[in-house]
């Protein structure tokens, strides 16, 4: 294992979770009696205790434990907390702070010291302990009145969708610089011209790298709707994460959000018991979500469970025999992944009453649609009393291209916009400029119409042009409608559209309408294989 790069995430994570907890205990000072808030201060001291017991971090590890059991008094009401205890939290996630930065270790005698007497009152009951006037304050040294260092700034994501199409037409303009005879090119010129280009490259990767987010941060969007929901639904449950550091493009994740909030729907209506029924059967009162996340060669791995009662078999065997006519017998051979996948039946629900949360039949068939759209898929297994766990697998190898989007009759297609040389609007294209042109409304179907202007899409030469296939002169597209230059997110075609040959993507607007992305390579065969309508 390469220790340094995961101690490098701890250091990130913990310094983020430690700011954020800095916050809370701001809020939890005004109202000492807030459950709520110090349910969050258990989770933010939680996350750190469990990366740093990953780390065989043991000063981090035991502080932190320490520290979790007092909040989780606070949290159940079994003691309230004091401004003295509150002060003592404080001093304690301030030692944090600096035992994270040195990735567990003290430095000096005075720092010891420190350490010793926060452990040595966090060993006893909050209401127990030593007052504050007893407890002794860190040194000067150990720790400093200080602002934090800024690390990091908000950026709005249209702000960066803005400056990669900024980059990317720079790079395009660099591309119509006039070709210079090679007699004029200097080896300084050649030079200035090779560094303008490289940079242009790594300016837009790096640019493309903000678009990552930590799936962390994605899943603390939930935090909130959960709690909402649970209580809603009169339960109590916590979001807990693990896997937080793997990074995703924000699209794809933007795209999870809906589905996972019916997922989390499903799991707050359906499996997580009501306090009184987890307590009866010895579990604890407050349930719990976990999001797993886990990076595979291409594939982002995102498993959500739940420490509920599992799925409810009798209801899916009572939608198997009133729904579909199958018999006993067949119930009892279908396969465990097939009879599971049952939920996810546009028509199928568990209860019988609607509400907000559950039983109106959609909400995991929309979850299933969702998935399958982002070109993934979903696995769900379960055990009785235990919980439900849904395995989802999702291209990580999805792409953002910018695109000229356009109509042509009633289909909206699109060609990458580094592929394209210029966009003219001509008036009635004669037979001999219909010539220069791919018969893409023939192949597509599209009837001829009686139009006084046509936009024609001129194309950059491939590889099959320079080698005379099909002519030379112009070559381009006659298209009805230009809708613009847009960003899509491309998907992998499926296997009857890529049966088609003319296809290389299939792409996803910012409004979420589907624009189909034509293969410019395989645009030459269409001359040799269709004529014109």
């Amino acid at each position: 294992m390469d220790r340094s790069k995961y101690e490098k995430i701890f250091v990130q994570e913990s310094e983020r979770y430690l700011n954020e907890l800095d916050d809370l205990l701001l809020r939890v000072e005004k109202n000492p009696k807030n459950r709520e808030l110090w349910g969050e201060i258990h989770g933010k001291i939680h996350s750190i205790k469990g990366m740093a017991r990953a780390l065989s971090l043991g000063k981090i590890t035991t502080l932190s434990h320490l520290m979790e059991e007092w909040c989780k008094l606070f949290q159940q009401g079994a003691t309230t907390s004091t401004p003295s205890a509150i002060q003592a939290i404080f001093d304690g996630a301030s030692l944090l702070g600096h035992l994270v930065a040195r990735k567990g270790e003290i430095e000096s005698f005075e720092n010891q010291k420190w350490y010793s007497t926060l452990i040595a009152r966090f060993e006893k009951r909050p209401e127990t302990a030593v007052q504050e006037d007893d407890l002794k304050k860190p040194p000067a040294k150990a720790i400093r009145a200080e602002v934090r260092s800024i690390s990091e700034v908000r950026v709005r994501y249209s702000l960066i969708e803005e400056l990669l199409g900024l980059a990317q037409e720079i790079q395009l303009l660099g591309k119509t610089l006039p070709p210079i005879p090679q007699e004029q090119l200097t080896a300084g010129l050649k030079n200035w011209l090779d560094h303008y280009t490289s940079l242009m490259k790594v300016l837009h990767f790096r640019l493309a790298h903000l678009r990552l987010m930590p799936v962390g941060d994605f899943a603390d969007l939930f935090t909130k709707t959960i709690r909402n929901l649970a209580r809603e639904y009169g339960k109590k449950v916590r979001l807990e994460v693990k896997g937080g550091e793997i990074q995703a493009d924000i699209t794809l994740l933007e795209r999870l959000r809906e589905p996972l909030v019916h997922l989390f729907r499903n799991c707050i209506a359906h499996g997580i018991e009501s306090p009184d029924e987890r307590k009866k059967v010895g579990k604890d009162a407050e349930g719990r979500i976990l999001i797993e996340a886990s990076r595979k060669k291409e594939s982002l791995f995102v498993k959500i469970s739940d420490d509920g009662r599992g799925i409810d078999r009798a209801s899916i065997v009572r939608y198997l025999r009133d729904k579909r006519s199958m018999t006993d017998e067949d119930i009892e051979n279908m396969p465990e992944k097939e009879l599971l996948g049952t939920i996810l039946s546009p028509d199928y629900s568990s209860i019988s009453k609607a509400t907000d949360l559950a039983g109106r039949g959609i909400g995991m068939s929309v979850v299933a649609q969702a998935i399958e759209y982002l070109g993934g898929s979903m696995n769900i297994t379960t055990t009785p009393s235990k919980g439900t766990e849904f395995f989802i697998r999702l291209p990580l190898s999805l792409s953002i291209v910018y695109a000229i989007t356009f109509k042509l009759g009633r289909y909206t297609l699109s060609v990458p916009t580094s592929q394209v040389e210029s966009i003219d609007r001509v008036a009635n294209l004669s037979a001999e400029e219909y010539s220069q042109v791919y018969p893409l409304k023939h192949v597509m179907g599209v009837g001829e119409d009686q139009k006084i202007f046509f936009n024609v899409i001129k194309l950059k030469p491939t590889e099959d042009h320079k080698n005379g296939i099909p002519k030379e002169g112009l070559v381009g597209l006659a298209v009805d409608g230009i809708l613009g230059n847009r960003p899509l997110m491309v998907l992998p075609v499926g296997e009857l559209l890529a049966k088609a040959g003319l296809y290389s993507g299939v792409g996803i607007m910012e409004n979420g309408d589907m624009s189909m992305l034509l293969d410019i390579e395989k645009l030459p065969g269409l001359s040799n294989r269709h004529g014109f309508g």
